[in-house]
C-alpha cells in the first residue's frame, strides 16, 4: 500500500480510507511500532490535519481509547469529469462529503478548451464555497499513464495530452488524471459500499462497458493505464457487432448504443426515438425481440462480472452505470451466467447493483485529488 508514500501520507490514507481509529490499530495497518506511529501522527496532529477525538469508554479494566481522525477542514479538493458533451464537478473534503458542485455543456473539446473550461468551473466553485481546493482530480473515458497523461480519448479526438500538468498550469494546483470508471472504483472503495473490502471491483455500464478493481488500497492502473478494458471481450459468438466490428462483445450486446442499436432492428424504427427507460416499460417488453435484446444484455454483463470474479476474487462487486436498470429487471438471469462460472469450491462473491449520478463520476475524481493531497501533506 505505501507505493513510495511517507509514513505521513500513509497515516493520512489510511484514517480516509478506514474512518477514525487507535493509535494501536494505525500501527498494526501501517505495520510500524508504536513509538513510530506517535512520531508519525505528532506533525499531523500539529498541523491541524488529524485530530484526537474524545476517549471512547470501553469494558473492563483500562484506559478509555482516543481515535484519531482525519479533520475534515484540512482540506479541499476538486473532481472534475468529462463526458464527451458535458464537463461535471464537484468540490468535496477530505472525508468525500460534497461541499459545491457544477456541471457544464462542452461546447469546444480541443485539449486547451477543456482546460481553460476546467480552470474556470474550479474557480467558481472555490469562490462559491469560500475554500480553495488543494488538487484537482480529473476522470474521463481514456487510457491514462502515470496519474498525468492521457494517451488517447477517442471521445474528445485527443492523443498523447499532457493534462495534469495543462490543468496545473492554468490553476497552480497540484493535478491527477485517471480514467473514469478507475476513479469511480477507487472512491467507492474509500467512502463507499467497497469500503474495507479487499480486493473490491467495479463495473459499470453505459456508453461503454468498464471495471475498475482496487487491491490493498490501490486501484490496478496497468502497465499501458488500460486495465479494466474489458467493453471488447467476447462474451457471444452469435451476437451482433459493435460499431468497429468486434462480434458479439461485451460493448455489441450490453453497452446503451448497443441496446439500442439491437432494439432498432426489431422495432424498425431510428435509435433516437428510442431510450433504456422505454424499453424496459412492460408494454415495451412484450414485444419479444425487445426481451431478447435486454435478456442478452443481461447475459453478457453477467459473464463479464463472473470472469471477473473467477479471475480477480473480490470480497465485492458493485455494478452500476445508466445501464444498471437492465441487470435489474434481468436479475435472475445475470445471476444465473454469474452463478455458472463460479468454481464449484469457491463461495460466491456478493454482487450489489446500484443507480448513479454523474456527480459521483467527478467525486470519483476527488478521491484521485485526495489521494494526491495525502501526498503532499503528509510529507510535512
Amino acid at each position: 500500500m505505501g507505493g513510495g508514500r511517507s509514513l505521513g501520507a500513509r497515516a493520512l490514507l489510511a484514517l480516509i480510507s478506514s474512518g477514525p481509529m487507535s493509535r494501536g490499530d494505525l500501527a498494526e495497518r501501517l505495520g510500524l511500532s508504536a513509538a513510530t506511529t506517535t512520531r508519525t501522527v505528532r506533525p499531523l496532529i500539529e498541523a491541524g490535519l488529524i485530530e484526537e477525538q474524545p476517549p471512547v469508554e470501553v469494558g473492563g479494566p483500562g484506559r478509555p481509547t482516543r481515535l484519531l481522525a482525519v479533520v475534515a477542514g484540512s482540506a479541499t479538493v476538486a473532481g472534475v469529469k468529462l463526458t464527451a458533451d458535458r464537463l461535471y464537478a464537484v468540490l468535496t473534503d477530505p472525508l468525500g462529503e460534497v461541499l459545491s458542485s457544477d456541471s457544464r455543456p462542452l461546447t469546444d473539446t480541443d485539449a486547451g478548451c477543456v482546460t481553460a473550461l476546467i480552470a474556470s468551473v474550479v474557480a467558481q466553485l472555490a469562490q462559491r464555497s469560500g475554500r480553495r481546493p488543494d488538487a484537482v482530480g480529473i476522470s474521463l473515458g481514456a487510457a491514462v499513464v502515470g496519474r498525468r497523461t492521457v494517451v488517447v480519448a477517442s471521445f474528445l479526438g485527443w492523443r498523447d495530452v499532457p493534462l495534469a500538468a495543462m490543468v496545473t498550469e492554468a490553476t497552480g494546483l497540484p493535478c491527477v488524471a485517471a480514467n473514469d470508471v478507475r476513479a469511480f472504483a477507487y472512491a467507492e472503495a474509500r467512502f463507499g459500499a467497497g469500503r474495507g473490502k479487499d480486493p473490491f471491483a467495479m463495473v459499470t455500464l453505459g456508453a461503454g462497458i468498464g471495471c475498475g478493481v482496487v487491491v490493498a488500497g490501490e486501484v490496478v492502473s496497468g502497465a499501458q493505464g488500460a486495465a479494466g478494458s474489458v467493453g471488447h471481450l467476447p462474451v457471444d459468438p452469435s451476437g451482433p457487432s459493435c460499431e468497429i466490428g468486434h462480434p458479439g462483445c461485451a460493448r455489441a450486446l450490453a453497452s446503451t448504443s448497443g441496446i439500442l442499436r439491437a432494439a432498432t432492428r426489431h422495432l424498425g424504427c431510428d435509435a433516437q426515438e428510442l431510450s433504456l427507460d422505454l424499453l424496459l416499460s412492460p408494454d415495451m417488453r412484450r414485444n419479444d425481440g425487445v426481451d431478447d435484446v435486454l435478456r442478452r444484455a443481461a447475459l453478457a454483463v453477467g459473464r463479464v462480472v463472473g470472469t471477473l470474479i473467477a479471475y480477480v476474487d473480490p470480497e465485492l462487486v458493485v455494478v452500476s452505470g445508466e445501464g444498471v436498470a437492465v441487470v435489474e429487471t434481468y436479475r435472475e438471469t445475470f445471476e444465473k451466467e454469474v452463478g455458472g462460472l463460479r468454481h464449484w469450491a469457491a463461495a460466491p462473491a456478493p454482487v450489489l447493483l446500484r443507480p448513479f449520478e454523474f456527480d459521483e463520476w467527478a467525486r470519483g475524481a476527488a478521491a484521485l485529488a485526495l489521494d494526491q493531497w495525502t501526498v503532499v501533506a503528509g510529507g510535512r
